[in-house]
């Protein structure tokens, strides 16, 4: 019997940065999710049960991905789903942000999407 395939969810408002990952995961056997908003994106991961989350922190509506981060983290369906906070934005005070909202990794952009990869197979792999 042949392993599941992995799920990915992916959330940014940036369609173009969104599908190129989604397109790199895809060709390297992920099934791939995807949401432009927290609130899609909460609701795509209680629903289908991803194996890891990728957010962006800036994203419309009234959660960013920080809030969503901390969501996902205090509900007990996805709380286990490894999420990795992938930002523009990189000081001191964002990277704290992340993790005080519980994220398992915190990288910053750009980022290609073979490390990103290699970040979401090392969390399935390894979750805490």
């Amino acid at each position: 019997m042949a392993p599941p395939t992995p799920r990915v969810l992916l959330i940014d408002d940036a369609v173009d940065e969104r599908e190129m990952y989604a397109e790199w995961f895809r060709y390297h056997g992920f099934c791939t999710l995807q949401a432009s908003s927290a609130s899609d994106g909460f609701r795509l991961a209680t629903e289908l049960a991803a194996d890891v989350i990728i957010t962006d922190v800036r994203l419309p509506g009234g959660d960013d991905g920080l809030r969503l981060t901390t969501r996902l983290k205090t509900t007990d369906s996805t709380a286990r789903i490894p999420v990795v906070v992938l930002s523009g934005y990189a000081g001191r005070r964002e990277i704290e942000a992340a993790r005080q909202a519980g994220c398992d990794r915190f990288v910053p952009k750009p980022c290609g999407p073979d490390r990103l990869a290699a970040i979401a197979t090392s969390l399935i792999a390894n979750p805490r």
